[in-house]
């Protein structure tokens, strides 16, 4: 059951649903740090009302309703209302951003499939930029959505590496920076690809890509889908297809059906600014910061910075503020009160020039898992109904807060969904597969929990905790590195690493008892020995074959020999 918002959320949300977005006078009287700063935006009061209204949808989420799940009927069994005629016909619908863009125009461009996509906004309205590694970037070109010149071209700044540093003061354990390599090494261009593709894809034949329409409600019958939208002025409109697929993220409406009305287990939280004009030397536009704290865990949460150049040439220099949390912890959630943490904290993390000022804000809600136990994992699809995306599972602790998940795996998902319209699976059974990775290792190890403060925790534990893992991964290979915060440890990194911080900290354990309990620490041991063992399954069944150059083979003996293949962890194999 979703836990009612605490005191302080509810006071923060409780105005958000009686009433519409206050006016500019109201946020200044309120959170006058946050209006002063972005004064220089010259849609400063839209982006207030655009944070304030995302926090209204949020509290959704929170909120018990009497008990209940939060649960939307998105999904219908059953022809639509009688009278409304599907006005187009695809292989494939998608609803939601950036990742069902991408994912679309693999399918349409590297397997002729018919596709369409609703976006309930713009497609590159956020803007925001995406940091990667080169590894991911090569997929987007290997993909067959763009061209290797024009992913290089979309490319902003390369970093010599990334690194974590955390708060020691109070900490028995002490730990320098860590640098990892290969993880988030380039900063691209995000809405310059999506606007690429976008247009590409409304040239190809027998595909649409179409802002402005929100989803209502997909009627699934049996040899068809026909998804209802809504645009602008209330307008409906119907299209059918022999698949849906949603990418609206892990509390999406679909999603939560196919859940039972569960809401995401832990969400991090998120501000920031784009901005420039930062002091001289306060940045290093080749070096990443993928997480910093600068001081220990107070209100029940644990606060961490990043920051990575955005576009060195014009001196842009991207930070954010964040914090993981479960969502019924009472740590205030609200993005305005967070902004208002930011702004006055900034100065302490980067010292700005006189002439600092704000590009634009940057803000969100990431969920990280859903509430499960071992006999009720998340479900990603349904009969001719699909979730891609984070939603579907297994990303890692960063990995939700990035696009390079989506990039991996971009060809591998492709080739399966081309693979089950081809050979007609479209149960749920089937559909599951296109992207389950299995229980991986590093989803079961449940990082996102010991960036938190425990209840009774004292305020460094989690500073404390980290540097002690920061220490062990010291000691062990680069590639271990970034692959625990791509979300892909291997069951041999894991042993390495366990074995090495028991030694270097061996409250280790306490930590353990102090976030999951007596029976939640039974429950995560079982979890970790699941993933291992699927690890271990998995990795056997991709190497007794991938994809050998059957072409001949029959649809459906190739979907289910290379979803086997593909449930290695990481999507490898999709195209190479």
């Amino acid at each position: 059951m979703i836990a009612t918002a605490p005191t302080k959320s509810v006071r923060a949300f409780s105005v958000l649903r009686a009433s519409p977005a206050p006016d500019l006078a109201y946020f200044r009287w309120r959170y006058p740090e946050t209006v002063a700063s972005l004064g220089a935006l010259p849609r400063r009061e839209e982006w207030l009302r655009n944070i304030w209204e995302l926090e209204a949808r949020w509290r959704k989420v929170w909120e018990t309703r009497g008990g209940g799940h939060v649960l939307e009927e998105a999904v219908v069994r059953g022809a639509p209302p009688a009278g409304h005629v599907a006005e187009a016909e695809f292989d494939v619908i998608y609803a939601g951003g950036a990742a069902a863009l991408l994912h679309a125009s693999a399918l349409a461009f590297r397997h002729e499939r018919r596709v369409l996509v609703l976006c309930a906004g713009a497609f590159a309205g956020g803007g925001d930029n995406w940091n990667l590694s080169d590894e991911e970037l090569r997929e987007l070109g290997r993909a067959g959505v763009f061209t290797r010149e024009e992913v290089e071209a979309a490319v902003l700044s390369r970093y010599r590496g990334g690194f974590l540093k955390f708060h020691d003061a109070a900490s028995r354990v002490k730990a320098e920076p860590l640098w990892v390599s290969g993880a988030l090494d380039v900063s691209v261009d995000a809405g310059r690809l999506v606007a690429l593709a976008a247009e590409r894809l409304r040239r190809q034949r027998g595909c649409a890509a179409l802002e402005g329409l929100r989803l209502m409600r997909a009627y699934v019958e049996p040899t068809r889908v026909t998804v209802e939208a809504e645009g602008a002025g209330g307008q409906r409109r119907f299209f059918a297809a022999r698949l849906f697929a949603d990418a609206c993220g892990t509390d999406s409406a679909v999603a939560r059906q196919l859940n039972g009305g569960l809401a995401p287990a832990h969400v991090c939280t998120t501000v920031g600014t784009l901005a420039r004009g930062f002091a001289r030397g306060a940045v290093d536009f080749g070096a990443g910061e993928i997480l910093v704290s600068t001081e220990d865990a107070s209100e029940h949460r644990q606060l961490f910075w990043q920051g990575s150049a955005s576009a060195p040439a014009r001196d842009e220099y991207a930070t954010s503020l964040f914090f993981y949390d479960s969502v019924d912890s009472p740590a205030d959630k609200s993005l305005l009160s967070l902004f208002e943490r930011y702004f006055a904290t900034l100065p302490a993390y980067k010292q700005r020039g006189a002439g600092w000022r704000v590009e634009r804000p940057t803000f969100g809600y990431f969920p990280v898992s859903r509430r499960q136990d071992r006999r009720s994992r998340a479900r990603t699809s349904d009969e001719r109904v699909l979730l891609l995306g984070e939603v579907a599972g297994g990303a890692g602790v960063l990995a939700s807060r990035r696009f390079g998940a989506h990039a991996r795996n971009l060809s591998r998902a492709a080739r399966l969904t081309h693979l089950a319209l081809e050979a007609d699976l479209t149960d749920a059974g089937a559909l599951a597969q296109i992207f389950n990775a299995g229980p991986r290792v590093a989803g079961a190890i449940g990082l996102a929990e010991f960036m938190r403060p425990a209840p009774k925790s004292a305020p460094q534990s989690v500073n404390e905790t980290l540097n002690a893992l920061m220490a062990a991964l010291a000691g062990l290979d680069e590639r271990v590195r970034r692959e625990l915060f791509q979300g892909r440890m291997t069951l041999a990194a894991l042993r390495r690493l366990v074995a090495r911080t028991a030694r270097l900290y061996p409250r280790v354990f306490a930590r353990v008892r102090e976030h999951f309990g007596a029976r939640g620490t039974l429950l995560w041991l079982a979890g970790v020995a699941e993933a291992v063992w699927s690890d271990g399954r998995s990795r056997r069944a991709a190497s007794r074959g991938g994809d050998d150059g059957r072409q001949t083979e029959d649809p459906a003996r190739q979907f289910a020999r290379l979803a086997a293949t593909y449930q290695n962890g990481d999507g490898a194999g999709g195209s190479r």
